[in-house]
């Protein structure tokens, strides 16, 4: 009794709300999708209700949430979504995962289409239409090129991932500037194929795109890693996901020129350099942010370092 007693507390206390009487409140945790020469492309999670924390949040409710979040198990069921006059109905899988790709792109203008979902979607979500007239694009890992994270140092990466909010994580200074800037030279710049690619769990979603939008990137898709029993690889494994990912990505814009943006804490300049061997018309430059301790550190031809972009490193 006193066990059962002390987890409501805590419950009540942190904020969290209480599951109904008729059963567990649900929600969408819908990606955004991508419309290009290869089709469109749809996904998501269904889940119980999770929130993020707040940037009043201190480190311990943080925590409390952002685990919750990562160790939330996915449901079972149907989910309906819809954008523009267009709606579709799917059965997730025992994770809760869905997916949806189709051959043809939808017949829309380009910019960004909202995706309206049931369960009601856990953060807004939207549809890239890209303009057929803009030629650059951005690829861009997220953890050490944009968010200072600390990877290649396990403990602080856990700190800066766990306890702090995300909508107050720091951010590599310049680099959102510097987006925007390098966008500025399309005819349409917020309808631009740009892409934030991740092997961090997708059921980190809503965290990343607080600090995205609260740090001021240019709006993109935001592509993390599926991390279940049923899913390929593990979340160390990043080379052959981000492969996949973004080769997906120059199949679906051939006549864009990406500029790729990654760090050397993990494996960003071999991925990128595979890339770079694949796509060499597709790639209008590689930036590597500097961070592993070793100085001995492989680096690749063509690959430049994005201290010599911004004010600072």
């Amino acid at each position: 009794m006193f066990s059962k007693t002390l987890v409501l507390l805590t419950v009540v206390m942190l904020g969290e709300p209480l599951k109904s009487m008729g059963g567990d409140l649900r929600q969408v945790v819908v990606d955004d999708a991508w419309s290009g020469a290869t089709g469109v492309h749809f996904s998501g999670r269904l889940t119980e209700v999770r929130s993020v924390a707040e940037s009043r949040h201190g480190r311990m409710r943080t925590f409390y949430q952002t685990t919750r979040g990562l160790l939330t198990s996915g449901e079972e069921g149907s989910v309906t979504w819809r954008v523009a006059s267009w709606a579709w109905t799917v059965r997730t899988d025992d994770d809760g995962y869905w997916l949806l790709a189709m051959n043809q792109p939808l017949a829309l203008k380009s910019g960004w289409f909202e995706i309206e979902s049931e369960p009601k979607p856990s953060s807004p979500a939207g549809l890239l239409v890209a303009d057929p007239r803009n030629r650059i694009g951005i690829i861009s890992d997220i953890d050490d090129t944009i968010l200072r994270s600390e990877v290649t140092t396990k403990w602080l990466l856990l700190k800066n991932s766990l306890t702090v909010p995300p909508g107050n994580r720091e951010v590599v200074a310049g680099m959102a500037a510097h987006y925007q800037r390098l966008l500025a030279q399309n005819v349409a710049p917020e309808a631009s194929a740009v892409f934030y690619v991740s092997a961090s769990p997708r059921q980190l979603t809503d965290n990343v795109r607080t600090f995205l939008k609260n740090a001021g990137f240019p709006r993109g898709v935001l592509r993390l890693k599926e991390i279940s029993e049923a899913s390929s690889g593990s979340l160390v494994d990043q080379k052959d996901y981000k492969l996949r990912a973004l080769t997906e990505v120059f199949l679906s814009y051939p006549d864009v020129r990406f500029a790729l943006f990654g760090d050397d804490g993990e494996q960003d300049p071999e991925i990128y350099a595979a890339l770079q061997e694949k796509f060499p018309n597709q790639i209008q430059g590689v930036w590597i942010r500097r961070v592993h301790p070793n100085p001995a550190r492989a680096r690749f031809a063509n690959q430049a370092d994005t201290a010599g972009l911004l004010p600072f490193p």
